[in-house]
């Protein structure tokens, strides 16, 4: 794919001229991998609370061996304490993991020995630092003038129940890493060893970093705004941009790509974090038609592929029809004809103003007439929060008409316009919108804060990713 500038002008662009761009997926969110690692500190933060640094006293006993005077057995214990410091994650393009720094502010290892049965085994070690029953050595202190760091690679998993029974989250879970010392100033004990001990005491404390949750329940949105699954997606853009994705399928098939076609999903150069994308079947199928169409209303919105393209639109039903006569000649000559003209409309995503409907109708005949309708319904944010927002800005369509019968036509069209299409686009919600972003994808204390919402065909929301 041509490179492109992380922009949102070039964005909607692309999308626009590319149509669908979700490859079969109902909706995706894009995060950068700057605010999701800032999104990570503040759980460090809270797991830590709010000290910087994270205390680790990990104890291990190694072997069991006879005792040189006295009879008996004793087993060599280990104990390892250190403070880490914040970690350093990153995001590896096309895979499900994720790889992890921490600094290690300070640090030292004390050995000891400890009686135990023949039958002992180490494995299950229950000793405790500073435990009494161990005859401890001076311990071994970590030079951290050497710059000592623990590094490692955390798979992302996902995990189901973790918010409740109806969610499944990705999470990192630090007892499923694997991590290597460096620059390690100790020698009694390998850092091997240490690694695995600090490895067990994350599993212990349970320590874990949760990316997203998604919650399948409908929470009042339609089947397709409501998840039922989704997948983990991992790019680097062009711009330099790595880019965190959750793909996500609602009532559709879920796709075999794990990829959508945009060279550049957030627009990072206009300042932006994050981008929600939702298909335009979705879009048209569940948010504009079902908002559009009313109880008794005399025209009503019906969506199908619009083209080979795979993009969506919505079209009016029934056709509009002005139907009439008029009378030409003289008094002696005199003649009257009838007109019967349909005009449909069509709704479709356009590059920068929402919603746009376009029709040319020419009618030949005895009563020639060219009619032409244009205009734009955009989409604007409210609120903040939880209580954000997506509305449509209702517009009066231009109208152009020209021929025999233009003044009743036009006057008969612009009055449909304004009284019946103008009304049912005012009525038109994107709650279950707003629901998917706010509520369906969950992130402890944070958020997506809308900034701009399109409809290049899909709908594109952009804005930053930030504590609720």
């Amino acid at each position: 794919m041509p490179s492109t500038p992380a922009t949102l002008g070039s964005l909607l662009t692309q999308m626009y001229q590319n149509k669908e761009v979700l490859q079969g997926w109902d909706a995706v969110l894009n995060l950068l991998e700057g605010a999701v690692n800032t999104f990570f500190q503040q759980q460090w933060a809270g797991l830590t609370h709010g000290a910087g640094r994270m205390s680790i006293a990990a104890v291990w006993c190694e072997g069991v061996n006879p005792a040189p005077v006295g009879g008996g057995y004793y087993t060599t214990v280990h104990c390892f304490s250190t403070e880490l410091g914040p970690p350093l994650f990153q995001f590896q393009s096309g895979r499900a993991q994720v790889t992890v720094r921490q600094n290690i502010l300070s640090g030292s290892l004390t050995t000891g020995t400890m009686p135990v049965p023949a039958n002992f085994n180490p494995a299950n070690c229950d000793c405790t630092p500073n435990d009494s029953r161990v005859s401890w050595s001076t311990p071994e202190q970590v030079n951290t003038g050497l710059n000592p760091f623990l590094s490692g690679t955390v798979p992302l998993t996902q995990v189901q129940g973790l918010v409740s029974a109806t969610t499944e989250s990705v999470v990192l879970q630090f007892a499923q890493g694997a991590f290597a010392l460096n620059a390690l100033s100790v020698t009694s004990v390998s850092s091997t060893s240490i690694a695995n001990a600090l490895k067990n005491w994350f599993a212990t404390n349970r320590i874990s970093y949760c990316l997203a949750s998604i919650d399948r329940r409908p929470l009042g949105a339609p089947p397709g705004l409501t998840p039922r699954s989704f997948r983990f997606n991992v790019l680097q853009t062009n711009a330099g941009n790595t880019i965190v994705q959750l793909l996500i399928s609602t009532d559709g098939p879920t796709p075999s790509s794990m990829s959508i076609n945009v060279s550049e999903p957030i627009p990072s150069a206009d300042g932006y974090t994050c981008s929600l994308m939702v298909s335009s079947r979705v879009l048209f199928q569940e948010v504009l038609s079902p908002g559009f169409n009313k109880p008794g209303g005399q025209f009503s919105l019906y969506a199908q592929p619009d083209g080979p393209t795979g993009n969506w639109a919505a079209f009016l039903s029934p056709q509009m029809h002005f139907a009439g006569s008029f009378s030409y000649g003289n008094c002696c000559n005199r003649h009257t004809d009838t007109y019967s003209i349909y005009l449909g409309l069509t709704f479709r995503g356009s590059a920068t103003n929402g919603f746009a409907i376009s029709q040319h109708v020419h009618a030949s005949g005895n009563a020639p007439v060219d009619i032409d309708v244009s205009g734009q319904y955009p989409v604007a944010l409210s609120g903040s929060g939880q209580g954000q927002t997506l509305t449509i800005v209702p517009g009066n369509p231009n109208v152009s008409v020209s021929g025999s019968v233009e003044d009743a036509i036009k006057s008969n069209l612009q009055g449909i316009l304004q009284n019946n299409v103008r009304t049912s686009m005012a009525g038109v919600s994107f709650a279950p919108v707003s629901l998917l972003a706010l509520e369906s994808i969950l992130f402890p204390g944070y958020l997506m804060s809308m900034r701009q919402a399109q409809v290049p065909t899909d709908l594109v929301v952009v804005g930053t990713f930030q504590p609720n």
